[in-house]
Parts: structure tokens; C-alpha cells; sequence
């Protein structure tokens, strides 16, 4: 069950450190229309108890001793119709966030990320979005690069293969530039540093390059791109 206008977004946290689960409360009920409902300090504690509570979001994190962020997303999968799982970590472990990507996760995130992009990162999720730091993202960024050369050979030297991006026409030059800069990994605001445009234009031309592509979020943009897909057609 989803949020509503009629009830605010309800989070299920879950954090083997007793401080980290504190902080997180706090932001987290803090936010206007987001109430933490229950938490755990482990994936087996939060199986126990997710059936006693109506939740939309599991916050969790990755690395804990009894069972980790992966192992509860999969048990959690396992019962069909289960909330939305945004990962939290202190690492931006590339081989952990494909294995929350890969198993239906809605998105990985750092510990050390500001308390209102915490925030944003649980309503895209349960908005359905997509979710990855931007620091998260650069590490990402080579494996996804390289899911549509596995089946070639690699060559015996020379330059890596340049990503092969198809843009669609009607583009201006400055849209170009910021869709390969954020297949590079860039965030909006060091994409507006490298092209002196002030961050709010870069997320317009975001928004609209997302648009373009048939697409939902800024991840499905890049992973769209980087696989050497074009704009869905309609």
C-alpha cells in the first residue's frame, strides 16, 4: 500500500548502530509528511516485524551481522507484495549496490549525504523513482558501461571503446554536453560548475532529457544511454 494525501509516507528503519537509527529517525520525522513507524537493528529483526506494521518504505542498511540489506530485500521480495527498499551505507560498495539494484532495490545511498537529499531519496522511491548518490553513481557508472560489451571480445590494446550514446535530434549543443556529463557521473550542481549554468537550468535541461528518452528517472537515463538504447518511440 502506498502513500496518500490521507496518510503521510511511512518508514521502516533498519540499522544495526543504535546512533545512526537515531539520526535517521530524527530527519526522517522531521520531514513533513514522513513518520517512522517501526525499526530494527537487523534484517531478521525487521522480517519479524514488517508483517505487524503497513509500511511503504524499508530504510536500510547494507552491512549487518545477523542478515544484511540484500538478504532482507530478497526474503522481502519473496512475499510478493512488498514495500518500496531504499539501501543506506556508509560505503559505496559497487559489487552491494548492483546486488540491491539487480533484486528490485529502489536505490543506494550514503550515510554522509545531507539530511534533506536522505529525505528526497525516500519520496523518489516511493514515487517509484529511482535513487543513487551521486558519489554511489561514478562506481556504478563502469559496470553499467559494460554490460553491452560482454559478449565482444576485448581487444588486445589500445583505448578502452567510447561509450556509444544515441542522441536524439532537436537537441541543443548545451543538452548534449549535460546528458555525456551525466553519463560521466556528474551531479547537477558540478554539471552547472563545468558549464557555468546556474544548477536550476541544468535540471531543467535534466528533466527534459528524461522526458526525451521515455524514461522515469535520472539513473534510467543514464543506464538507457550507456546501453546504446535511443528515445522509446511512441
Amino acid at each position: 500500500m502506498g502513500a496518500s494525501s490521507d496518510h503521510p509516507i511511512r518508514v521502516f528503519l533498519v540499522d544495526d548502530d543504535p546512533l545512526v537509527r537515531e539520526v535517521l529517525k530524527s530527519y526522517l520525522d522531521s520531514a513533513e509528511g514522513i513518520t517512522v513507524v517501526e525499526t530494527a537493528s537487523d534484517g531478521s529483526e525487521a522480517l519479524e516485524r514488517i508483517t505487524e506494521a503497513d509500511v511503504d518504505v524499508v530504510l536500510s542498511d547494507v552491512y549487518m551481522q545477523q542478515m544484511g540489506g540484500a538478504e532482507l530485500l530478497r526474503n522481502l521480495a519473496k512475499r510478493g507484495s512488498a514495500p518500496a527498499f531504499l539501501a543506506i551505507s556508509s560505503l559505496d560498495n559497487d559489487s552491494a549496490m548492483l546486488d540491491i539494484l539487480e533484486h528490485g532495490g529502489r536505490g543506494y545511498i550514503l550515510k554522509s549525504q545531507p539530511r534533506e537529499e536522505i529525505i528526497l531519496s525516500v519520496r523518489q522511491a516511493v514515487a517509484g523513482g529511482t535513487v543513487i548518490s551521486p558519489a554511489a553513481m561514478n562506481k556504478l557508472l563502469p559496470h553499467l558501461s559494460g554490460q553491452q560489451q560482454k559478449s565482444s571480445p576485448a581487444p588486445v590494446a589500445g583505448p578502452p571503446p567510447q561509450k556509444q550514446i544515441i542522441l536524439p535530434a532537436g537537441l541543443s549543443d548545451t543538452e548534449r554536453q549535460v546528458l555525456e556529463l551525466l553519463c560521466d557521473g556528474l551531479s547537477n550542481a558540478d554539471i552547472a560548475k563545468r558549464l557555468s549554468y546556474a544548477e536550476s537550468t541544468v535540471k531543467k535541461m535534466v528533466s527534459k532529457l528524461i522526458s526525451v528518452y521515455g524514461v522515469s528517472s535520472r539513473l534510467d537515463l543514464v543506464v538507457t544511454v550507456l546501453n546504446g538504447r535511443g528515445p522509446q518511440q511512441h
